[in-house]
C-alpha cells in the first residue's frame, strides 16, 4: 500500500549561537570568550584571534539583553504604528515620515525597529517588551491621543521617548511640537480669501490630539470670521469620506468648499462629487491637508497643505538621538504652507 501522508518535517528554527558554543569550538572557557568578544584584557592575542575567527564562522551576534546588561546601546529606535494596514499603505505621510526618520538614524549608525499594532493597548505592550529586552534605545510615538495611555506608560518606564505632535516635555518623554491650529488658519485664510463663507471639514480620527486641535481651530475661525462651518468624521477612511461628501452635497445649502484631512480622502471625495455631476472647483472647491505627487498630477490638480513629512521625521529622529545621548533637546520646527492649485477658486455664486 502506498502511504499518501506527507511525513516531511517542518523546517527547524536555526538555534541561536551562544558563547558556550564558541567556547566548545575554540577549546577555551566561556569566560575567555566573553573577554575576547568584548575586547577586554585577560587572553592572549593568539587566543583572542582564534575565538573571534570561530565567532565569525558560527555567525555569532551578541543578544540585546546581554548588551543591555553590559551597558551597551542597542543602536535602534522603535516605532509602532497603531493604524489599520490599509491606511498605512495608502497614506503618503507614513512613508515620507519613516524615510525622514531613517535617513537621520542611518547617519548615526542607528536602525529603525518598526512594528504594527491593533490599538494603543497592544502598542504599550510592544514598547514594554522592547525596552525590558533592551532592544531599543528610544521610542518614537505617533498620533498622540487625548489622555494618551502610551505617554504615561512610557514615562513610568523612564526610557527616552519622543511624541510627535505631543505636549509633554518632562523627564524621559519629550515632544516634537506641530502647529496644527496655525496650519488650519492658513487653510481657512486661503479659502476665506477666495470668498468662501460656507466651508465643511471632513476629519480624520477625532480621538487623535492633532485632529482635535485642527477642529478647534476650524471652529474658532468660523466664529471669528462669520463663516458657516460643518465638521464630519471621515476617520481617514475613503469610504467614509465618500459618504460624508455625498451627505454634504445633498444638503439644502451645501458648502462651497470642503477640506479633507488626507489626500486619500480628498481623492475619494472628488470622485464622489464627479459622480454627482458637481464640478471642482466650479461648484465646490476642494483642499487636502496632505500634499502628494498625486495631488500635483490629478486633474484638476489639488490645492494642499504642504508640511514636509520627511523633515518632520528628521526632526523627530534628531530629538530622540539627543535624548538618548543625554544632551539638551533642541526643539525643531516644521513649516507649513498652502500650495494653491486648480481645485480651489472663488465661488461662482
Amino acid at each position: 500500500m502506498v502511504n499518501t501522508h506527507d511525513h516531511t518535517e517542518p523546517p527547524r528554527k536555526r538555534k541561536r549561537v551562544t558563547i558556550a558554543d564558541i567556547a566548545q569550538r575554540a577549546g577555551v572557557t566561556s569566560g575567555a570568550v566573553s573577554l575576547a568578544v568584548n575586547g577586554k584584557p585577560g587572553v592572549s592575542d593568539a587566543t583572542r584571534a582564534r575565538i573571534l575567527d570561530v565567532a565569525r564562522e558560527l555567525r555569532w551576534r551578541p543578544s540585546h539583553a546581554a548588551q543591555t546588561l553590559m551597558g551597551k546601546n542597542s543602536e535602534a529606535v522603535g516605532l509602532v504604528l497603531a493604524r489599520p494596514a490599509e491606511v498605512i499603505g495608502e497614506e503618503i505621510f507614513f512613508s515620507k515620515f519613516i524615510a525622514g526618520v531613517q535617513s537621520t538614524l542611518s547617519g548615526r549608525g542607528y536602525s529603525l525597529m518598526l512594528q504594527m499594532a491593533e490599538d494603543a493597548t497592544a502598542e504599550c505592550a510592544i514598547h514594554q517588551s522592547w525596552i525590558l529586552d533592551g532592544r531599543v534605545d528610544g521610542v518614537l510615538v505617533l498620533d498622540p491621543r487625548i489622555d494618551d495611555p502610551r505617554v504615561e506608560a512610557l514615562a513610568s518606564l523612564d526610557h527616552p521617548t519622543v511624541v510627535v505632535g505631543g505636549e509633554t516635555d518632562h523627564g524621559s518623554v519629550r515632544s516634537v511640537r506641530v502647529d496644527n491650529a496655525g496650519a488650519m488658519r492658513l487653510i481657512m485664510d486661503h479659502l476665506h480669501g477666495l470668498g468662501h463663507d460656507r466651508v465643511a471639514y471632513i476629519t480624520g480620527d477625532q480621538a487623535f490630539r492633532h485632529i482635535s486641535e485642527r477642529m478647534d481651530a476650524f471652529a474658532q475661525f468660523c466664529v471669528d470670521q462669520g463663516v458657516w462651518g460643518q465638521t464630519l468624521a471621515g476617520n481617514f477612511d475613503p469610504a467614509r469620506a465618500r459618504e460624508a461628501t455625498a451627505r454634504l452635497a445633498g444638503a439644502p445649502h451645501p458648502p462651497t468648499a470642503i477640506v479633507y484631512d488626507s489626500e486619500v480622502m480628498t481623492i475619494a471625495g472628488m470622485s464622489t462629487l464627479a459622480s454627482l455631476g458637481l464640478r471642482v472647483p466650479g461648484d465646490v472647491s476642494v483642499l487636502s491637508w496632505e500634499d502628494s505627487t498625486t495631488c500635483q498630477v490629478l486633474h484638476p490638480t489639488i490645492t494642499a497643505l504642504s508640511r514636509d513629512a520627511v523633515s518632520l521625521g528628521r526632526t523627530a529622529a534628531a530629538e530622540i538621538l539627543q535624548l538618548i545621548a543625554g544632551k539638551p533637546v533642541e526643539q525643531g520646527t516644521v513649516e507649513s504652507r498652502v500650495v494653491h492649485r486648480e481645485s480651489t477658486s472663488a465661488p461662482e455664486s
